[in-house]
């Protein structure tokens, strides 16, 4: 029996659910599962495949593992503004093949096709997660969602929505959120984005700002987040290198020794 495309099975899948957004994302979905599946003979069993599944049943029924947060979570912002884009998709699939490898990315995709067409009940989910992760995690977490927002070049304004939520469910501080949003939207550190990632006024003193520079490099630090693994630890080292050039530019700016 001829296997159906990814993308025409996705689509078809989406008409079933009798909405638009849907198809599309079923589509895009398929798409990316034909790069994964190409090669195969059959796509690999999954229990997502044997019909639509119920977000509510499942945190009911089941232990919800780390897992099943992080595609629970991704799934809310991609369709926070009513589409999901390429880019967000492959930011997605690039982030979940360094952490988890080929053959665990394809059924987290399969996992990430259902839960797309699901609304995703944030402050159960968050709840979840907090039992799950330290705050320095949920810090690394929340840094990836806001990747996969501007994975397109910039943040709707459902998007920024929904990740406010999320950081308010995960019981991440106002100033930690805008410490992770100011490193986003341009690569270069300079002006007032170094005062929104020290999360200071330009009106701060040198005792004020020294200290946001600590408490910042004790949440920050790599190390914290070691025993999420090696590209974890490497996105850490990333984030912790625009909190020094932010600092330093600050320091600059004020004359600060």
């Amino acid at each position: 029996m001829t296997r159906f495309s990814g993308k025409l099975l996705g689509a078809i899948v989406g008409w079933l659910f009798d909405r638009l957004d849907g198809a599309i994302i079923g589509f895009l979905l398929g798409a990316l599962f034909d790069q994964f599946f190409s090669s195969d003979k059959s796509e690999p069993k999954s229990a997502t495949n044997t019909g639509r599944i119920s977000l509510e049943d499942i945190l009911e029924s089941y232990t919800v593992d780390f897992n099943f947060i992080l595609v629970s979570l991704t799934a809310a912002v991609m369709r926070s503004d009513g589409t999901v884009t390429r880019s967000e998709l492959e930011y997605v699939k690039d982030f979940f093949v360094k952490q988890f490898g080929i053959e665990k990315t394809k059924q987290d995709l399969l996992l990430l096709r259902e839960v797309l067409k699901n609304e995703v009940p944030l402050d159960r989910i968050c709840v979840a997660a907090r039992g799950k992760m330290n705050y320095h995690s949920r810090l690394q977490l929340l840094h990836y969602l806001f990747g996969i927002a501007y994975a397109d070049g910039s943040l709707s304004g459902t998007e920024q929505m929904v990740l406010n939520r999320i950081a308010s469910y995960l019981e991440i501080s106002a100033k930690d959120y805008q410490t992770v949003g100011a490193m986003f939207g341009g690569s270069a550190v300079s002006g007032n984005k170094a005062y929104e990632i020290l999360g200071v006024e330009r009106s701060a003193t040198e005792e004020e700002i020294k200290k946001a520079f600590r408490l910042l490099a004790l949440k920050y630090h790599p190390d914290r987040v070691m025993q999420l693994g090696e590209d974890v630890r490497k996105s850490a080292e990333e984030k912790f290198k625009k909190i020094l050039e932010a600092y330093e530019i600050i320091k600059k700016e004020k004359g600060i020794a």
